[in-house]
């Protein structure tokens, strides 16, 4: 089979081994969520999650693979400070961000590593 396949199959199955870290903290974070938080204040719950992880996500992959990581920290003090702010339902969720925030900016990281590795050229086998 040709090396070159064979090194792109290679750091398909990394990035996905990689991934799978996040992915199933931030699932457990989900359980934990669904079982310890009221039904009244779940839709705000869901609603902070998936902002953190998305927004998260999108800090990972946009910092890149060398980039500043300081914008994860103010995405996180932002948050906490912006919840702290708000009434009952949504006050009570101030720390949900910390975590989701965490795992999305790692899922996003792990996605720029993987396009940086596709990218880079693949040196001929010398046999």
């Amino acid at each position: 089979m040709d090396e070159h396949v064979l090194d792109r199959r290679r750091i398909v199955r990394d990035f996905w081994l990689r991934l799978t870290i996040p992915a199933v903290l931030f699932a457990g974070l989900l359980l934990l969520l669904f079982t310890s938080v009221q039904l009244d204040a779940l839709p705000p719950a869901l609603l902070i999650t998936g902002a953190a992880l998305l927004i998260g996500g999108a800090l990972g992959f946009f910092t890149g693979i060398r980039g500043p990581h300081w914008p994860i920290y103010a995405l996180i003090f932002t948050g906490l400070a912006v919840l702290l702010l708000l009434p009952h339902p949504w006050q009570g969720l101030t720390f949900v961000p910390i975590p989701t925030s965490a795992a999305g900016y790692a899922m996003g990281k792990e996605v720029a590593f993987f396009r940086s590795n596709l990218r880079q050229p693949v040196a001929p086998a010398t046999n």
